[in-house]
């Protein structure tokens, strides 16, 4: 049996889970946007829509993940999946009878989001205990990659079937892939371990509000999870003016059209897919310095992209960035799936998730007034020197860039000691 083989029944039924589920999103955001748009709600209802996509689930997610056990996964990624699908039933009907105010559908898009909080830290705390220790980033590196080809491909599939069909329609078509996501959940079996079971007896940290407060106190104590969350805060104030401007950025700078814009996105698809597959080729021992030195290549695309108007030079910054995405991601989910103890996992990643978007939307907010100021392409260059001071400050400062596997597997020791 090839011992670097993570295609094993548990990790397909999960890996497919992920891209259909992911399908559905994707389906579920655009249809919901254009249906706001399309029945005359206006830039409110898109500003909304897009607020209550970020911040629920992040906020949310440390709330929840102190109630998630080993054992019980597959629970909160299947209760996740068929509550969005009963969203995705309901919106539409109510459409169809007539009751469709704002108010309405972005407290369901609320619901929407904040099931996020369970299924993303179940998910990828799931890894671990379904492909060997040594396959762990392949595993990650394999669903990352992914996820960006599927993303991309539904986004042009949900334009299509919207254009078709329609928008309230488009959300009938999310409820059999949500349902078929829980199936293959439902399918997915596999055991506790029984040392961090063992621990868990021996240690009071069974209460909510301790487990509650374990998942800061890790991050806050671990001496690699600390340096990994400070720099995620500077990646994501750093990557926020993209995300917010990078659309007038496209049109006034670039003189371009929905049509550039797709293929930037086309080339930040290509780049996360492609490292993403030499992640499942090459093994990293130290996914802290791959991490930062990412963080910091994304930064220079940035600043490239900013400072330069010229398209073949903005499509190029755009590969790189995915490119990145896979580089960040990839390692980010190894080092607390390999230095964290299991039952702890949830708690870590949900913390640092609410860190990471949290930061998205005050970087977005504070570089649309500095871009009415200065200009878009400056406020995404600035942005680019934020990530680019920060990484190399992370890596003078900090043991991140020396940290190997083999001191990942000694910090979850002590860990589980803390």
């Amino acid at each position: 049996m090839n011992k670097e083989n993570i295609w094993e029944r548990n990790f397909t039924l999960l890996y497919c889970s992920k891209l259909v589920k992911v399908t559905a999103d994707r389906l579920a955001f655009n249809s919901i946007l254009w249906f706001l748009i399309l029945d005359g709600k206006g830039a409110i209802g898109t500003a909304l829509l897009i607020a209550v996509t970020f911040l629920p689930q992040a906020i949310i997610a440390p709330f929840i993940s102190p109630l998630m056990k080993t054992n019980t996964l597959k629970f909160w990624m299947l209760s996740a999946d068929l509550t969005r699908a009963l969203l995705m039933l309901i919106v539409p009907v109510c459409y169809f009878n007539g009751f469709t105010p704002l108010w309405f559908i972005i407290s369901l898009m609320m619901i929407h989001s904040a099931t996020g909080a369970s299924y993303d830290p179940a998910s990828i705390s799931l890894i671990p205990k379904i492909v060997k220790e040594n396959v762990i980033q392949k595993a990650n590196a394999t669903i990352v990659s992914s996820v960006e080809i599927v993303n991309l491909s539904a986004v042009i599939v949900s334009g299509v079937l919207i254009v078709m069909i329609g928008a309230a329609q488009t959300m009938l078509i999310t409820l059999p892939l949500y349902i078929i996501s829980a199936g293959l959940v439902l399918l997915i079996k596999y055991k506790a371990s029984e040392v961090n079971t063992k621990t868990n007896e021996l240690k009071p940290r069974n209460t909510y509000l301790s487990k509650l407060r374990r998942g800061f106190t890790l991050v806050r104590h671990h001496k690699i999870l600390f340096p990994l969350t400070i720099y995620c805060i500077f990646l994501n104030l750093g990557s926020a003016p993209w995300e917010a401007l990078s659309a007038i950025y496209i049109s006034e700078d670039l003189d371009g059209n929905s049509i550039t814009h797709s293929i930037l996105r086309v080339a930040t698809a290509a780049g996360a897919f492609l490292m993403g597959f030499i992640l499942t080729k090459v093994k990293v021992n130290r996914y802290g310095l791959l991490f930062v030195t990412a963080g910091i290549i994304e930064g220079t695309a940035f600043f490239i992209t900013g400072m330069n108007s010229l398209l073949l030079l903005v499509v190029i910054a755009a590969f790189v960035l995915g490119a990145t995405v896979s580089a960040n991601n990839v390692p980010e989910h190894t080092i607390i799936q390999t230095s964290v103890a299991d039952e702890d996992q949830p708690q870590v990643f949900a913390v640092i998730g609410l860190i990471s978007y949290i930061m998205i939307p005050v970087g977005a907010i504070l570089s649309g007034y500095a871009a009415s100021a200065i200009g878009a392409g400056k406020v995404i260059a600035i942005g680019g020197i934020v990530e680019i001071i920060a990484g190399v400050a992370i890596l003078v400062l900090t043991k991140l860039r020396k940290a190997k596997r083999s001191d990942l597997i000694l910090a979850k020791d002590e860990s589980i000691k803390i």
